[in-house]
């Protein structure tokens, strides 16, 4: 029989181990977006899962392309290089609902479902346009 001080002793090692468990799985993992690029995309918040690295112009995530049908509605964080815009569309065609997130002097990246105005497009985005300031 365990006695009481064992069973606390365990209780603490447990909360511990899935304290550190939690911060390996979920920590964040960004860091700079590369100057050849506009931005880049990730399946996971924190900047983890796979990443897509996007160059300027416009990518359609249409169901029957077999290189870009995976990332479609899968996208759940964004990094946006300095002085680029990042548009991302619910709509496989760069129309329907859009949202834009600007990075001015430095990165910016967003976790789509941790801000009000982005959360709607958070494994929503069906097609994508950015561009960067000369």
């Amino acid at each position: 029989m365990i006695g009481s001080s064992m069973m606390f002793k365990l209780t603490i090692l447990c909360v511990c181990v899935a304290a550190v468990s939690a911060s390996i799985f979920s920590s964040n993992k960004c860091v700079r977006v590369p100057d050849n690029l506009c931005a880049v995309v990730y399946d996971d918040g924190g900047c983890n899962g796979w990443k897509l690295d996007i160059q300027e112009g416009e990518i359609m995530f249409k169901w029957w392309d077999p290189i870009y049908y995976w990332y479609r509605n899968d996208i759940e964080h964004v990094s946006v290089r300095a002085g680029c815009s990042f548009t991302g569309f619910d709509d496989s065609s760069l129309n329907g609902e859009s949202m834009t997130i600007r990075a001015g002097n430095k990165d910016r990246h967003v976790e789509l479902n941790n801000e009000d105005e982005f959360e709607d497009f958070d494994e929503a985005i069906q097609s994508i346009a950015c561009s960067c300031r000369r």
